[in-house]
């Protein structure tokens, strides 16, 4: 086995704003572990085939989750049938949900110090299971068509990409909806689309957002997947097909992780689901804008072994 391999991404937040935190990382790793800066796609396809020669132990990933989705992706295709090694998720980037989700918490540097430290003294790491979801061969935590997606490429045409920019932007969204502006509903405009869940087609022909996930945030206290990992082996899958105020009145129950009692909503776990567009439409992974399309598949994916540092 050899050991510890750490994939950082030089154009997340955390490191644009502090370059000198990928020379500290590289410090820490010390001669037991390799510490890398990837590019593009095709630098996280060749580590990933390093890797897997290696046979790696524990891959450490640097980044918000849109570097996590993107690595994710590249290993899980390279590996194919070969177990991926245990998953260190570091933080350090843009959006952080993912980690936060599964209570990882402080700086890339501690996190990783804390995954060292461990190792080298041989110590029993605290670990949990979560699945990913493949969306159109793509791999990822957080799907979401329609509202959600409008909102995030709302949230990247802000200057400042910070969760507070964030967090301003979702509460003019919650004001919007109370007072039916005309930005609101834009960004809830409706879209017709055929949605079959684990074989059985939804009631539903129109929706405002379907969204998925197999953790149960989105940020900033927006839950709507109470059901996430009710199951192993499926992800939570929830459709609005309403008003704005819909979203609203739902923001509660999502506050709370709990079911959203409305006939405005529809909700299931599953480990397939086939939806077809009347127009193509864009949709994102992990806060990732993908291309548009008119048709999606999702299932689910492989389950990883992620350590809580």
């Amino acid at each position: 086995m050899s050991g510890i391999g750490i994939i950082l991404n030089p154009y997340s937040r955390s490191y644009k704003h502090n370059p000198q935190r990928m020379e500290r990382l590289g410090f820490i790793v010390g001669d037991r572990a390799s510490c890398h800066a990837t590019h593009d796609v095709l630098d996280v396809e060749a580590l990933a085939r390093e890797f897997k020669e290696k046979e790696v132990e524990i891959l450490g990933m640097s980044g918000g989750d849109g570097t996590y989705h993107v690595t994710l992706t590249t290993f899980i295709k390279v590996y194919g049938e070969t177990p991926l090694p245990k998953i260190a998720f570091l933080r350090g980037g843009t959006m952080n949900n993912i980690a936060n989700a599964l209570g990882i918490h402080g700086l890339p540097e501690k996190i990783l110090s804390n995954l060292i430290y461990k190792y080298h003294a041989g110590s029993e790491f605290k670990t949990t299971e979560v699945d990913v979801m493949n969306i159109n061969g793509k791999y990822g935590f957080l799907w979401g068509v329609g509202l959600v997606s409008r909102f995030l490429e709302e949230y990247y045409k802000t200057q400042k990409k910070t969760p507070l920019n964030a967090g301003k932007l979702l509460a003019q969204a919650l004001l919007g909806a109370v007072f039916h502006t005309d930005h609101m509903m834009k960004m809830c405009e409706r879209f017709d689309a055929r949605v079959v869940v684990n074989g059985t087609e939804w009631p539903f022909k129109n929706y405002v957002s379907l969204h998925s996930g197999t953790l149960e945030t989105f940020g900033f206290h927006f839950d709507p997947f109470c059901r996430a990992r009710e199951k192993p082996g499926y992800f939570h899958l929830v459709g609005i097909s309403g008003a704005p105020r819909s979203v609203l009145f739902g923001f509660p129950w999502m506050f709370m992780r709990k079911k959203v009692p409305l006939d405005d909503y529809i909700e299931d776990i599953a480990n397939e689901v086939l939806i077809e567009l009347e127009h193509p439409m864009s949709y994102q992974i992990d806060g990732d804008v993908q291309p548009a399309t008119d048709k999606i598949i999702l299932k689910t994916g492989p389950r990883l072994n992620v350590i809580i540092c």
